[in-house]
């Protein structure tokens, strides 16, 4: 009797150890973890609080009760950071009526806004990958890529974040304001028809600081795809440095008109870095 109590003790020591010891597969700041999939950052409130006023002035009569039908914004699911300035997150784009599965998985640096690593995928035809076995969802593709996705995030040192929160400009940080002035340009020179498929040619956006004075942190001409509007999401801030990924969203017209896609777009910005009173 007595030695079976003692087996039994060793067993459950020897167990215990080994659990204590084996890697969590749950989603924290460690790097020794897996990367399960992240959750999505609910997008539509601040869309339609962005929008609003331009659904209602563009809706026709089929869409004059509910504006809002006329834009569908891509699923955003940040990820984490790094301890240096990058950022990664997973985006769902809009499926125009394709029934097929788009996703991306997306590393940034957010000191010059440079992809790092991308995974981009495309089911096709939803029902045909489900019958192969191919991903077919955001469950099954990270199931398939978990490994892969989690090599890549632990080679750029990004941590995951439980829960993340979309800020509204301004800015509080170390006794300074910092406000956004966003600023869309229309391509000159567009005939109305054209301009259907989107107007605007450029799009800016300068940070002010009441103290330090402005940077402008974003600069970019749409040469191809023109988007129909252009709104200031928010932000999230780094809790490793005074840093932020502004979230922009582009209205790009639909495949044969509403409803339009919301596409996400991440720029980012040092809080302290780069300002220069002018």
């Amino acid at each position: 009797m007595i030695l079976v109590r003692n087996s039994l003790s060793l067993f459950l020591v020897v167990a215990t150890l080994a659990l204590l010891a084996a890697p969590s597969r749950g989603q924290g700041n460690t790097l020794g973890a897996f990367y399960n999939k992240p959750a999505e950052l609910k997008l539509e409130r601040l869309v339609r609080k962005t929008f609003g006023r331009y659904l209602r002035e563009q809706a026709s009569d089929y869409y004059r009760r509910r504006p809002f039908d006329q834009l569908v914004p891509e699923s955003f699911y940040p990820i984490g950071w790094s301890r240096d300035g990058k950022f990664a997150y997973y985006l769902e784009p809009v499926d125009e009526a394709c029934g097929c599965y788009f996703a991306n998985l997306i590393i940034l640096d957010l000191k010059n806004d440079s992809v790092l690593w991308s995974f981009d995928y495309n089911s096709e035809g939803i029902e045909e990958a489900r019958q192969q076995g191919k991903p077919y969802s955001s469950d099954t593709l990270w199931k398939a890529n978990g490994q892969l996705f989690t090599e890549k995030l632990k080679e750029y040192k990004i941590e995951p974040l439980r829960r993340f929160t979309l800020l509204s400009f301004p800015v509080q940080h170390k006794g300074q304001t910092i406000r956004a002035n966003l600023r869309t340009f229309e391509k000159p020179g567009l005939t109305e028809e054209e301009s259907w498929y989107g107007s605007i040619g450029k799009t800016t956006l300068e940070l002010h600081s009441n103290r330090r004075g402005k940077k402008t942190i974003l600069n970019r001409s749409h040469p191809e795809v023109r988007p129909l509007s252009v709104g200031l999401l928010g932000y999230l801030k780094s809790p490793f440095e005074p840093r932020v990924a502004v979230v922009l969203m582009n209205i790009i017209r639909g495949w044969e008109g509403p409803p339009h896609t919301g596409d996400v777009q991440i720029v980012g910005a040092s809080l302290q870095d780069g300002f220069k009173r002018r």
